[in-house]
């Protein structure tokens, strides 16, 4: 106040505490220093202002015109000091003058002067005034302001960083790089007071400079992020309450996480040769099969090209197909699924499912006396050449006495052993001893997705005609053997006699019975039983009458011992007649 003027103690008191609640409520909204010192009780009380400069003290008018100015500006005190500077009590000396207080000590600000200003506080004689002040400026809220030298006020700051996360778990980890290029805006009270764009490494910061920015000021910030397509917010801070006096806090840590989907893809195949691996050019792509993945992410279908894809956020992931009926896979194996880590952007593309359709047989049994299939067989089947990584399941050989169908092989050739029951012949040239049986063995080749069929031709009946033949002679593996028989075929039954010697290893033949003739042109079929040095067996004889003179007749015998003569070649001599 100017020299001379005094005011009560009581009085004082009530204007400190006054003007103390006011710049308290008001700080921020300050719009001229004058404005806010002045009160009824001293209309006149001026600003004054400590120059370390010139080590003097100086009025408003003169700051506003001198070397200052552009720190003082019309708009009063320097906006960051008014926003930011933190509060600070400066103590009372027992003379009424502030604590320290000497026209000798410059750098301690003091009111005294040339300029017969005496401060507010004179009356308190003890105590403290209340100021905010930042680096040796404040201002003295109860009895005007001072300032040391024109320092600037301080200017708060909020940072943080723009990463990819890749792991996606809403925190930064080693080794995540920063993100460059995104705009981040700032909000203060939820609207936008500044923008910015993230550097390299990520980094960004906003500078609380209400000097440069009018509508910088205490309150509620959020610094948001521009999203760009293809990514997705895994990290976002929340706001942050920049309060009166933040003084130059840095409020870091305001950290974004972003993540791109990663990709997980493959093809599923047609495994037709069975071995674990896609063949491209060879085998095709299978549309329309259900891939699955974990994590409640739903199923997808594969493309007309058996492809097939899914977007997810990072993480570990199981994908497995859903096995259709008729088919097995052949890749990846194990269990039958495949497991993946995939971090942001990953794409995975490898992801494939290899499978091979697997085929049927079906042994057509049909009796050509009645027209009717013939029930009851029992056929087996057993593996000539099945490649691949792959067994059959079940393993084989198999034997079935039901109905002669064989499901769900794998592509390969095979052998088929139909078994012939007593009562039941048959034509078939690869009809052959097995095991002492008799029996029709071929040999087939089953591919995928379909069903092969192999028809077996038997009969049950003889067909009408006579057989004759005697001095018949054929060679033998050391020597040669002779015949001699008769057979008549009826369709009642069939009735005969042969007779056989294998001069080469003494062996003689006698008839035991005949069970079937049948006729078919100039070849016929003799089945029987014989006796063989006292013991009965099984017998096949196939005959052909090639006409006169009978040289390139035929005579092919085979026991269920497995005892076979006249394969390699006509008769020696004598002939055979067939008689329908």
């Amino acid at each position: 106040m100017k020299a001379g003027m005094r005011i009560g103690s009581g009085a004082l008191l009530v204007v400190v505490a006054l003007l103390i609640a006011v710049a308290s409520a008001s700080a921020s909204t300050w719009t001229d220093e004058a404005d806010m010192m002045a009160d009824t009780f001293q209309p006149n009380r001026d600003t004054f202002v400590y120059d370390a400069g010139v080590s003097t003290y100086i009025n408003r008018s003169a700051l506003l015109s001198g070397s200052l100015a552009s720190y003082y500006d019309a708009r009063g005190f320097d906006a960051n000091f008014r926003a930011w500077a933190p509060d600070a009590s400066i103590p009372v000396g027992a003379a009424g003058e502030w604590s320290g207080c000497d026209v000798a000590h410059p750098g301690v600000p003091c009111p005294a002067g040339s300029l017969h200003y005496r401060p507010v506080t004179f009356a308190l004689a003890g105590g403290s005034i209340t100021t905010v002040a930042w680096r040796g400026a404040f201002i003295a809220r109860a009895c005007g302001n001072f300032t040391s030298g024109g320092v600037a006020g301080p200017v708060p700051t909020l940072s943080g960083v723009k990463y990819e996360d890749l792991n996606a778990n809403g925190q930064r980890d080693a080794g995540e790089p920063g993100l460059s290029g995104w705009t981040m805006r700032l909000l203060r009270n939820g609207s936008e007071v500044a923008s910015t764009t993230t550097g390299a490494g990520g980094a960004y910061a906003f500078q609380l400079d209400a000097d440069q920015n009018d509508a910088i000021g205490p309150g509620t910030y959020r610094v948001v992020e521009d999203q760009q397509d293809g990514w997705h917010a895994s990290q976002a801070p929340g706001t942050i309450d920049v309060p009166l006096g933040a003084a130059d806090h840095a409020y870091g840590g305001n950290d974004f996480g972003n993540y791109r989907n990663a990709t997980i893809s493959g093809s599923k195949f047609d495994d037709s040769n069975v071995d674990g691996s896609w063949d491209t050019g060879l085998e095709v792509g299978l549309s329309d099969w259900t891939i699955q993945l974990s994590g409640g992410i739903p199923d997808t279908s594969t493309d007309g090209a058996g492809g097939y894809a899914f977007s997810v956020r990072p993480g570990t992931y199981t994908v497995n197909e859903l096995l259709q009926s008729g088919w097995r896979q052949t890749s990846p194996g194990g269990d039958g699924t495949r497991t993946f880590t995939v971090i942001s952007g990953q794409e995975v593309a490898d992801a494939n499912f290899g499978n091979v359709c697997l085929g049927d047989l079906n042994v057509g049994s049909v009796d050509d006396s009645t027209g009717l299939p013939l029930s009851g067989l029992e056929v087996r089947i057993e593996e000539v050449s099945v490649p691949g990584i792959l067994a059959n399941d079940p393993p084989l050989p198999l034997t079935t006495t039901g109905t002669p169908t064989f499901g769900d092989l794998l592509p390969g050739t095979y052998k088929v052993t139909a078994f012939l029951p007593d009562g039941v012949f048959t034509t078939d040239p690869d009809a052959v001893v097995v095991g002492g049986r008799f029996a029709i063995v071929k040999q087939v080749t089953v591919s995928e997705c379909g069903t092969t069929r192999l028809p077996l031709h038997f009969f049950t009946a003889s067909m009408p005609g006579k057989v004759t033949g005697g001095a018949l002679k054929l060679l033998v593996p050391g020597g040669f053997a002779t015949s001699g028989f008769e057979f008549m075929g009826r369709a009642s039954g069939a009735r005969g006699t042969l007779e056989y010697q294998d001069h080469a290893i003494g062996m003689n033949l006698h008839t035991s019975a005949i069970e079937a003739v049948y006729i078919s042109g100039n070849v016929a079929w003799v089945w029987g039983r014989v006796d063989v040095g006292g013991t009965s067996q099984r017998f096949r004889l196939r005959l052909v009458d090639a006409g006169e003179p009978g040289t390139s007749d035929r005579y092919e015998l085979t026991l269920a011992n497995g005892y076979t003569a006249g394969f390699d070649g006509p008769i020696a001599g004598g002939n055979v007649q067939i008689h329908t």
